[in-house]
């Protein structure tokens, strides 16, 4: 070991650009060696996975024989098997969604009890809502708890059912009342005899998105009426805004929008009679009128009734005067009415007030160096004022019930230099070539330094023994004679013998090389 150590050495002093050459190829190949066997470049496939999808996923990649890798919930495939895979995937009901769903009587089995099919029909239905609720752009992942009472025989046995809904928010989202209010409905409607009143939703920070039916509804009402008037404040704002950044430019102005809504839910009856406005409904007349008559006279029975009895009365009222004459007149007149029933809108405007801050513009001072700072130039009052009257036009102005409207000039940065006000470029080289990029650069560059440094250096040998050879050959007049025949040739040509010696002197190792040559071959 010893020995072969000092040849090494030995070698390394005789010949050192071999030796480095040769350590820089065996580097470079190293590198190009790990660059190329990095394999190909991986993707996600899937994140945010269950453990049961995540179990199920995996299994059909090893059947498949589809490289991943695994990290933590990722999965990852390569970039060019993405879409390929997860339409795969899909096509055989992959990823789930967490959970089991009706799926679970794909398979029957034989001798499963009833008790078994409801406690999977439970499972498959709360597996199907989860799904459903996470459908919600909001809504990272759902588990939906069902109560489910077994049914009685009298109506007096009747359990309600009742539910539990508990979502995991996606960072920095929340749920509108809406929003709960869907979510509710729809586990209430999926199940039979439950109420939405009995469906609670509670997300993972223990946040109750729910009231209790005995809760004060006006906070409910409010918290919504809440986010309706903020709505109706950012459309107005966004009206301003994008309407001025046409005249002024993107982000140079800055609206803010107060409204003062109504909230109240007001319904009006009113009756309301017009003494004027009389109309006969019914009208009723009776007269009655007499001149003389029969009175009855006599003692009643068959003996006033004899035609002597008759005539002597007859003479007797003959002589009486005419008495009776009446006259009754009834007229019922209707007075118009007029009934309403006004139910006012809830949310109306009650009053607006609207802020908008406008940059003004830059311009370098007389005489200024290139990229010195620039003076604030505000804009005018006539500007202002068109400003002022295109706000009122968007956000609909109204005097009487108090709008206000204020337009500023005003500067958003100070001492800003041609560079800052200047746009920004777009970058050359997307971001994600970078590394592409980078891996293909580095094999270009080993490439160029082995080159350069290995193969040139070689070739550069190579050519100088060649040239060497050529010139001992025509030194020697014979090649191959022998060291004695040289010696003869150098006393009968001096000249020949100079010129081997300058071709010793300049390459010794190739003359080296030439007399072992000449030693092998006797």
């Amino acid at each position: 070991m010893q020995k072969l150590i000092e040849q090494i050495k030995a070698f390394a002093k005789e010949k050192p650009l071999i030796i480095f050459g040769g350590a820089a190829l065996a580097a470079a190949l190293i590198a190009v060696v790990l660059l190329m066997n990095q394999g190909p470049e991986y993707q996600s496939l899937y994140t945010q996975l269950s453990p049961e999808d995540s179990g199920a996923v995996i299994e059909k990649l090893k059947e498949k024989r589809v490289p991943y890798k695994v990290d933590g919930s990722t999965i990852s495939v390569p970039a060019d098997k993405v879409y390929e895979t997860r339409m795969e995937l899909a096509g055989e009901g992959l990823p789930q969604g967490g959970g089991v769903g009706f799926e679970i009587f794909d398979k029957t089995a034989f001798g499963v009890t009833d008790f078994v099919q409801k406690i999977n029909y439970k499972r498959a239905l709360q597996g199907e809502l989860s799904r459903t609720i996470t459908q919600i752009k909001e809504i990272d992942t759902a588990r939906v708890h069902l109560a489910l009472p077994e049914k009685g025989v009298f109506l007096d046995e009747q359990k309600k059912a009742r539910a539990s809904v508990i979502v995991k928010l996606k960072p920095g989202k929340q749920l509108t009342q809406g929003q709960v209010s869907s979510i509710v409905h729809l586990v209430a409607n999926s199940t039979d005899n439950l109420k939405p009143e009995d469906v609670a939703v509670v997300d993972t920070a223990g946040k109750m998105w729910t009231r209790e039916a005995d809760e004060d509804s006006g906070m409910m009402l409010s918290a919504t009426q809440l986010e309706y008037k903020r709505s109706l404040e950012k459309d107005y704002e966004y009206r301003v805004q994008s309407m001025l950044e046409k005249a002024v430019g993107m982000d140079n102005v800055v609206a803010r929008v107060a409204a003062d809504v109504d909230t109240r839910h007001v319904e009006r009856t009113e009756e309301r009679y017009d003494p004027d406005g009389q109309v006969v409904r019914s009208e009723q007349k009776s007269k009655e009128s007499s001149v003389g008559g029969i009175a009855a006279l006599g003692v009643p029975g068959v003996l006033s009734n004899m035609p002597e009895t008759a005539q002597a009365n007859k003479a007797q009222v003959s002589a009486a005067p005419p008495s009776s004459h009446r006259q009754n007149d009834i007229v019922n007149y209707e007075i118009s009415k007029v009934t309403s029933h006004v139910v006012e809108p809830t949310g109306a405007v009650k009053r607006l007030t609207v802020s908008v801050l406008v940059d003004g513009t830059y311009q370098a001072a007389s005489g200024a160096e290139a990229g010195a700072a620039k003076n604030y130039v505000p804009r005018t009052e006539e500007e202002l004022a068109k400003f002022t009257e295109m706000v009122k036009a968007a956000v609909g102005f109204n005097e009487g019930r108090g709008d206000v409207i204020s337009v500023v000039s005003t500067p958003f940065e100070q001492g800003l230099t041609d560079a800052e006000l200047a746009p920004e470029k777009a970058p050359l080289v997307p971001e994600q070539l970078i590394p592409v990029i980078l891996k293909y650069a580095t094999i270009v560059i080993i490439t160029l330094i082995l080159m350069l440094f290995v193969v040139r250096p070689v070739l550069k040998r190579l050519t100088s023994e060649k040239k060497a050879l050529e010139e001992i050959q025509r030194s020697i007049p014979a090649l191959g004679g022998g060291a004695e025949y040289a010696l003869e040739a150098g006393q009968k040509d001096i000249d020949s013998v100079d010129r081997l010696k300058r071709v010793v002197r300049e390459n010794p190792q190739q003359v080296a090389m030439v007399l072992k040559g000449w030693i092998k071959e006797k």
